[in-house]
């Protein structure tokens, strides 16, 4: 089932998409196995922010992000691209899809995916009751929040800001987090 949700002049989506129990129990063993391969990219509040791996490394990254641009398309009219690899103009060698943990009492702050891309997603490959909430904020909204569940995949514009509540659970939260392009591929100005 695909819940489109209207917030303001915005649309996100929210689904389990078919096969969601199988992909994600994959690609949780892949990011776990692949731990050496790991290429950090900064810490806030003492803990790894995003955690990158290339996409031989885990082949079911493909999943999600297929899925997200498929219904992107269908749902949405949003025509996007998936990059394996840093898109044109990045000022990071790093893919543009990412792994988050979140030990217990860890929280992610309030962010945005602006930058080059049409389209952002969130799988959840772990996650207990009480692991924190997706939030996003604008001005003149009310926040808008959304619980994580192992299998679900969350789609929404890059440009929305959001957010993670404190992990209140007793595991780490560990989810999937990448960017689609517009499609054709804008070259960035230099």
């Amino acid at each position: 089932m695909i819940e489109c949700i209207k917030w303001g002049n915005d649309f996100l989506l929210e689904v389990f998409p078919n096969e969601a129990d199988e992909k994600c129990k994959n690609l949780l063993n892949e990011f776990q196995a692949n731990q050496r391969k790991i290429n950090k990219s900064h810490k806030i509040a003492g803990r790894w922010e995003n955690q990158y791996l290339q996409v031989d490394s885990v082949p079911s990254a493909r999943f999600p992000m297929r899925t997200a641009r498929d219904l992107g398309k269908i749902k949405l009219g949003i025509s996007s691209m998936i990059l394996f690899d840093s898109p044109p103009g990045s000022p990071t060698s790093n893919p543009p899809f990412w792994f988050n943990v979140a030990g217990i009492g860890e929280s992610t702050g309030l962010h945005d995916h602006a930058q080059l891309s049409v389209l952002s997603g969130v799988f959840y490959l772990q996650a207990e009751e009480g692991c924190g909430d997706l939030y996003f904020r604008k001005e003149g909204e009310m926040d808008l929040t959304i619980k994580p569940q192992v299998g679900k995949l969350v789609v929404f514009p890059p440009y929305l800001r959001h957010g993670v509540h404190p992990n209140k659970s007793s595991k780490s939260r560990i989810s999937f987090a990448f960017n689609l392009f517009p499609f054709p591929l804008i070259q960035p100005e230099i």
